[in-house]
């Protein structure tokens, strides 16, 4: 009973690892890309008559140049200083996700986009003045972001699209920025 008990609490902790490695960026500990999609079409799905959604799509910029003249190890340490901020910033209820690369996906339920763009901006300047730590002193970096909001835009793709346009023209305008997107 002793050495079976063990087995299967070894199998269980095994399944579970498996499962948070499908569904986490390993990275940055934040949803994975397809996780957060998936958790973007449930939220949609469950927000009520009338209520609302905004999601932001927010890409580091220039972040080639960072790990060209800095190395990935200090771009990773980047991509890692936006996905504390984002934890640290953020409620527990909002979906935050590692989008791919050096994108992020942020779902505020229940949040208008007048309110949402205020938070977003909060956190893009909190973290143009956030230091990267390499060997020749600090580095800062800047993200650009684009909001789109349900129910103007009513499927997670469409939000999805609809602020990653937002965030093109974000960079478009000079980077450095947040904005919402006019369906």
């Amino acid at each position: 009973p002793v050495l079976l008990a063990a087995v299967v609490k070894t199998r269980i902790e095994r399944f579970r690892e498996t499962r948070r490695s499908t569904r986490l960026d390993g990275l940055t500990g934040l949803l994975n890309h397809t996780a957060a999609k998936s958790s973007l079409q449930r939220l949609v799905e469950q927000t009520p008559q009338g209520g609302t959604l905004t999601v932001a799509m927010i890409d580091i910029d220039h972040f080639k140049s960072i790990n060209d003249t800095y190395g990935h190890p200090v771009g990773d340490q980047v991509i890692r200083g936006l996905a504390w901020l984002l934890k640290g910033r953020l409620r527990t209820v909002y979906l935050i996700g590692r989008y791919g690369g050096e994108e992020f996906m942020v779902a505020l339920p229940g949040v208008a986009l007048q309110q949402a763009a205020p938070v977003i901006e909060r956190i893009r300047s909190d973290f143009s003045v956030l230091p990267h730590a390499h060997r020749g002193g600090a580095l800062y970096a800047t993200f650009s972001a684009g909001l789109a909001c349900y129910p103007v835009v009513q499927t997670a793709a469409g939000l999805t699209e609809i602020a990653d346009r937002a965030l093109m023209q974000a960079k478009r305008l000079g980077r450095n920025r947040v904005e919402t997107a006019v369906a």
